[in-house]
């Protein structure tokens, strides 16, 4: 607080100093807007390892915890970071939800500042937190290459043991993640894509025209890759059933991976 001090302000001007450090760091630019899927969240379509439903239940009761926190992990789209918009909607919370990029800095010191700045707006809304693209906040300390890699891992660990309200880490990568995250989380939730029975809700969702018999092979596709592709059909003013089924063929081509692993269901 010795900043403030010398700002004759305290902990407000204390925190317009960061913002306006923040924006420096960016060249001048506010922090890029978080963009919501259109569609609202449906059950429906998600595909996790754990039931949501009886966890959405127990948590948005009167006598249900605080102080708990998420691992969710899966391919891009296939609702992580709803679920948890969601999730927090059931439990009457607000919402902080920030990126990675929002975070790190080039300064040294200023993404740990940073990581605390958002606990702390956290626990000030009551809101829940959401971290996305926790894999670059929370990094193999094992595969650090600089001190400050090591430093940003050890102030989110800190926070993640003591914050007393709920907070979410959404990845696609948790194999990336520091062995010391295991115990923080009191979920560990994975997503995957879309079963064959889901496929037709999806498109049900999104297009007018019926399902095309194609659509049961392709084994790669998220929720996320049916709003894509339903934005792009709209622009173009095009609804044939096949025209639309290539454009998800493509989405499916484009992913990195293997095909669904099998014997995992709902």
């Amino acid at each position: 607080m010795q900043l403030a001090k010398l700002c004759d302000g305290g902990e407000a001007v204390f925190a317009q100093v960061l913002d306006a450090a923040a924006r420096l760091a960016r060249g001048g630019m506010e922090a890029a807007p978080r963009h919501h899927a259109e569609v609202p969240w449906q059950s429906e379509l998600a595909r996790a390892d754990q039931d949501l439903s009886r966890i959405e239940a127990r948590l948005s009761g009167p006598e249900a915890p605080r102080r708990i926190s998420f691992c969710l992990d899966g391919p891009a789209g296939t609702g992580k970071s709803a679920w948890a918009r969601h999730l927090a909607h059931r439990m009457g919370l607000q919402v902080v939800e920030k990126r990675a990029s929002d975070l790190m800095s080039k300064w040294v010191g200023e993404s740990e500042q940073n990581i605390a700045r958002a606990f702390a707006e956290a626990r000030a809304k009551d809101a829940m937190l959401i971290f996305d693209e926790a894999d670059s906040l929370l990094a193999d300390r094992r595969s650090a290459e600089r001190s400050w890699e090591v430093s940003q891992v050890n102030e989110m660990l800190t926070w993640m043991e003591s914050h007393p309200l709920p907070f979410v880490c959404t990845t696609n990568f948790v194999e990336k993640l520091d062995p010391a995250t295991q115990r923080r989380f009191t979920f560990r939730i994975r997503f995957d894509f879309l079963s064959e029975a889901q496929l037709p809700l999806a498109w049900a969702a999104h297009f007018t025209s019926p399902a095309p018999a194609g659509l049961w092979s392709l084994d790669r596709l998220a929720a996320g890759d049916f709003a894509n592709v339903a934005r792009r059909m709209r622009a173009l003013g095009e609804n044939d059933p096949q025209a639309i089924l290539q454009e998800l063929s493509r989405e499916m081509e484009a992913k990195q991976g293997s095909a669904r692993p099998i014997g995992f269901g709902r």
